[in-house]
C-alpha cells in the first residue's frame, strides 16, 4: 500500500510540475485550439495528454520498481501489457491531435485569390499563388501571431479502428478478463468462448475509448468525468483486492487531478484526444485486469446516453454552445444532442454545466459501488 501511495504522489507531482512546460511546447509548435466559449476566444494548447500520459508511466512504473525492490508481491505482467496498450492509444491520440486538414485550408483560404500578373512588374515583387499558399498555411499552423483559428482535422473513423486494434493486443496477449460472467442477482454464468476476445474486448475497448471523447465540450468536463469514475474503479477494486487494477485505475485519478488544475474553468490548456484516449484506454484495461467488467460497464451510463444522443445527429453535433452576455451558453442546436444542451437550456453557464455533469456522474458512481458491494 505504501508502494502505491508513493507512486500516486510521484504521478500527481510529475503532471503538475511538467504541464506548465507542456503548454509552452505545444503552443510554439502550433498545436493549440481556440475557446469557442471565451469572449476574447484564447488559443488554448491542446494534446494535455502528453503531460498525463508521462505522469502514468512515472506512476505505474515506479510502482513497480518499489514492489520489485521491497519483494512485495506484484502481476508484473499484467501491468505491462496494460501500459502498452495505454501508451499505443495515446499516441494515436496525439496523431490525432496534430493532423490538419491542409485540403481544406488551401480551398477555404484561396477560394477568393485572384492571380493577375502587371507585365511592368517586377518578378520578385509577385505574389505567385503557391507563395499566397504557404503563407496561409504557415499562419494556420501557427508559425503566425496573428492567426484566429485552427483547422484541425481528426482521423476518420476506419483508421480509428485500425489503430486501436493493436492498442488491444497486449492485453488479450496475457490473457487478461474473464471468458465467463455470472448474471446480476442470479447463480447464472454465461462462457462467453472466443466471442469474449474476438469481438466483446474489441467493441468495449473501441466505445470505452471514444466515449470520453464524446462527452466533452466545457473546460474540465472531461477530466472531471475521468476522475470520478476512474476513482470509483480504484476503489472497488481495492475492496475486492485487485491491487493491479487499483494502480492503473488510481494512477489514472492523480494524474487527472493534477492536470485539473490546468483544464478545469477558465482553462490554459485543452485535453485533447491524446487525453481522452488515454483516459478511455486506462479505464478499460484497468477493469479487464482486474475482472471486473460487470461494475466498469455500469459507470458508463451518461457515456451511453451521450452516445444515442449523438447518433440522432450521425454524430455531427457539437456539445459546446455559444457565449451569452450574461455569461451563459446557448445551443447550437434546436433539438437536444448532447447531456449539455438542456442544461444549456435551462440557462447554466460553463462552470455549472461541468459541475453538475460531475456531480451527476458522481452520485451514480456511489450508487454503482453501493450496489455491486452490498447487492450482488
Amino acid at each position: 500500500m505504501i508502494a502505491l501511495l508513493l507512486s500516486l504522489i510521484a504521478g500527481f507531482t510529475s503532471v503538475y510540475i511538467a504541464t506548465p512546460y507542456a503548454k509552452k511546447y505545444l503552443l510554439a509548435s502550433g498545436i493549440y485550439g481556440i475557446d469557442q466559449q471565451k469572449e476574447t476566444r484564447p488559443k488554448l494548447p491542446t494534446s494535455g495528454g502528453l503531460p498525463v500520459l508521462f505522469g502514468f508511466i512515472f506512476s505505474v512504473t515506479l510502482y513497480m520498481a518499489l514492489t520489485t525492490v521491497t519483494g512485495t508481491d506484484s502481476d508484473i505482467t499484467m501491468l505491462l501489457a496494460a501500459l502498452t496498450s495505454v501508451n499505443i492509444i495515446a499516441l494515436i491520440g496525439l496523431i490525432d491531435d496534430i493532423h490538419i486538414d491542409i485540403e481544406g485550408i488551401i480551398r477555404e483560404e484561396t477560394a477568393d485569390t485572384e492571380f493577375t500578373l502587371d507585365l511592368g512588374q517586377k518578378v520578385a515583387e509577385i505574389d505567385f499563388p503557391h507563395q499566397v499558399i504557404h503563407e496561409k498555411i504557415s499562419v494556420v499552423t501557427g508559425q503566425s501571431e496573428t492567426s484566429e483559428d485552427m483547422h484541425r482535422e481528426g482521423l476518420s473513423q476506419v483508421p480509428k479502428m485500425l489503430f486501436v486494434l493493436p492498442a488491444l493486443l497486449p492485453l488479450i496477449a496475457v490473457g487478461a478478463g474473464s471468458w465467463t460472467m455470472s448474471v446480476p442477482l442470479t447463480s447464472y454464468t454465461v462462457n462467453w468462448g472466443l466471442i469474449y476476445p474476438l469481438v466483446l474486448m474489441p467493441g468495449g475497448f473501441f466505445f470505452v475509448t471514444n466515449a470520453v471523447n464524446i462527452l466533452a465540450g466545457t473546460n474540465g468536463l472531461s477530466t472531471t468525468l475521468t476522475l470520478v469514475t476512474s476513482a470509483a474503479v480504484g476503489v472497488f477494486a481495492l475492496m475486492n483486492n485487485r491491487f493491479e487494477a487499483a494502480v492503473i485505475a488510481l494512477s489514472l485519478s492523480a494524474t487527472t487531478l493534477a492536470f485539473l488544475r490546468y483544464n478545469y474553468y477558465p482553462a490554459s490548456m485543452l485535453p485533447g484526444d491524446s487525453f481522452t484516449y488515454l483516459a478511455g484506454a486506462a479505464l478499460f484495461a484497468s477493469v479487464v485486469i482486474g475482472n471486473i467488467e460487470q461494475f466498469g460497464a455500469s459507470l458508463f451510463l451518461l457515456y451511453v446516453i451521450e452516445f444515442f444522443l449523438k447518433a440522432r445527429s450521425r454524430f455531427k453535433a457539437h456539445s459546446w454552445g455559444i457565449l451569452q452576455e450574461d455569461g451563459t451558453l446557448k445551443s447550437q442546436h434546436d433539438k437536444i444532442y448532447s447531456l449539455t444542451h438542456p442544461l444549456m437550456n435551462r440557462g447554466f453557464t460553463e462552470r455549472r454545466i461541468t459541475l453538475t455533469l460531475a456531480g451527476i456522474q458522481l452520485v451514480w458512481c456511489v450508487l454503482m459501488l453501493g450496489f455491486h458491494t452490498l447487492v450482488i
